[in-house]
């Protein structure tokens, strides 16, 4: 025997069978349904989710944009003018900061488009159990016993049979419709999730180096040299640690303003990556101040290094160079010692 209930999560008519020796429902496709309708509606909210966040990484970017554009307006016309070049620059930190936070919150955003594309598939599943289910309720109308009934009785089954049959085997194709939909979007959310990933990479990037020099920022710096340091002492390798200072920063800006000064400290940046390894941390560590960890490297076989990069440098530039200060790290090293050691390196240089 048949007979019908409602679905508790979209209210439509289901189709049951009923036993007829002892009267128990044999559901299929209700629960089905209630999950696939309930699916249907955290996905919505999830994506209501990560399209407001969309949105403030979107609003983040713009600002950040145009702090640039004023940094940048007000050192073309102030001509090098102190205040303005100090105020510049703090909204270019200002800039790198909101897209540090824009990275982070796209990189977050696509973690839950793959949420969300995973749930998509879910629920695809589901309506596909569904539509498999109506499509064996609609086989067993067509195969349901007659004997004992009368004619008119037969008849009448019949046409209900057929009736209910046709209407099992539309919602099947339609839940087989809906779950393609569903397939379709859940790749298409995995595609702008990988999208957002590859965004958030290029704006972390963007806000942890150092707009003049094309080092690392201070503090994205500090963190991958601690990095070196801890595999240093983990594996047992070698590492040096060089201080960079940038010699007479001060007088070519008192002098000739701090467009030169940037011009100095733009040359200083290029040479020194021109002449260290890919894989080696270079960190602009203050104003006129550079770190540089060097893995598998001793303080003896680095320094002909900066000593080129000094010699190139005061080439090009007369009476501007770098001093340096070379530290090999030891156990024992923190990061705070091992930069300080560099550091009276850099000192003791200075004095002889």
């Amino acid at each position: 025997m048949t007979s019908s209930v409602r679905c508790p999560a979209c209210g439509e008519a289901t189709l049951v069978l009923v036993c007829g020796s002892c009267g128990s429902e044999l559901t299929i496709g209700l629960l089905e349904e209630v999950d696939a309708a309930a699916n249907d509606q955290t996905t919505s909210d999830e994506d209501q989710t990560w399209s407001d966040h969309d949105q403030t990484a979107s609003d983040r970017d713009q600002r950040s944009a145009d702090e640039d554009q004023h940094a940048a307006d007000d050192d073309f016309a102030a001509g090098g003018d102190a205040s303005s070049h100090s105020k510049g620059t703090q909204a270019r930190e200002r800039s790198s900061r909101d897209r540090h936070l824009v990275s982070t919150m796209r990189d977050e955003t696509a973690g839950t488009r793959v949420e969300t594309a995973d749930d998509r598939d879910r629920a695809a599943a589901l309506r596909d159990r569904g539509a498999k289910g109506r499509d064996e309720l609609a086989r067993l109308h067509d195969l349901q016993d007659d004997t004992g009934a009368s004619a008119e009785d037969v008849l009448l089954r019949a046409q209900r049979d057929r009736f209910r049959a046709a209407a099992d085997r539309a919602k099947a194709a339609d839940d087989r419709r809906r779950a393609a939909e569903d397939r379709a979007q859940a790749a298409r959310e995995r595609a702008e999730a990988r999208h957002n990933r590859a965004e958030a990479a290029d704006a972390l990037t963007v806000a942890a180096t150092d707009e003049l020099t094309g080092a690392w920022t201070r503090t994205v710096g500090l963190v991958q040299v601690s990095r070196e340091l801890e595999r240093a002492h983990r594996v047992g390798a070698k590492l040096v640690v060089a201080f960079v200072d940038v010699d007479h920063l001060k007088e070519v800006n008192d002098t000739h303003g701090h467009l030169a000064g940037d011009a100095l400290l733009r040359l200083v940046g290029k040479t020194l990556r021109a002449n260290v390894r890919a894989y080696d941390v270079l960190v602009r560590y203050g104003g006129d101040e550079f770190l540089c960890a060097m893995p598998n490297l001793t303080a003896v076989e680095a320094r002909p290094r900066f000593e080129k990069i000094a010699a190139g440098l005061r080439s090009v530039e007369t009476g501007h160079s770098i001093a340096f200060g070379l530290a090999d790290a030891k156990v024992e090293d923190t990061l705070e010692t091992l930069i300080m050691r560099a550091d009276d390196a850099l000192l003791q240089a200075r004095h002889s």
